[in-house]
């Protein structure tokens, strides 16, 4: 049982949420339901970030810097969409998956870099961090409540 966790672009571990997980593997081996589940809505918070244009916490993303704007302009990409470019999407490359014990997001192959750049920004390149990856309260209340939803089904 120590292996079962959410990734969120890195592991995330919340004791709340592990005493359900545990919990739940008590009652069955196979947690896939629920972590097909809490994947989906990882996916789908991850998502409203982009389109709320916030970091988990609620917190507004840094707005673009003056030479982004214009570069954006220049491209005719849309400027009032932090971290929407002229043809990948990073928002659109976000993917949910899952085991029997493992639920997480991620982006797709060949967008480590790019993603990583913007969850965490990057002091070098002067690019302010804009996290869409991690969990409010409310999400964690949330993920709970699927288990304990997945729970009383088994008991």
């Amino acid at each position: 049982m120590a292996g079962t966790h959410l990734t969120l672009g890195v592991d995330y571990n919340d004791q709340q949420i592990q005493h359900y997980l545990k919990k739940l593997h008590k009652l069955s081996n196979d947690m896939s339901p629920a972590m097909l589940e809490v994947s989906e809505f990882l996916h789908e918070r991850s998502r409203d970030h982009f389109d709320d244009q916030e970091a988990p916490d609620g917190t507004p993303w840094a707005t673009l810097t003056p030479e982004t704007l214009a570069r954006k302009r220049k491209k005719g990409v849309p400027v009032n969409q932090i971290l929407h470019g002229e043809h990948l999407h990073l928002r659109d490359t976000i993917y949910p998956f899952h085991s029997t014990d493992v639920a997480g997001v991620s982006t797709g192959p060949g967008t480590t870099a790019y993603a990583a750049t913007h969850q965490f920004g990057d002091e070098e390149r002067n690019i302010e961090a804009r996290p869409y990856f991690g969990l409010s309260a409310e999400d964690e209340l949330e993920i709970i409540e699927i288990v304990k939803e997945h729970i009383d089904r088994k008991a």
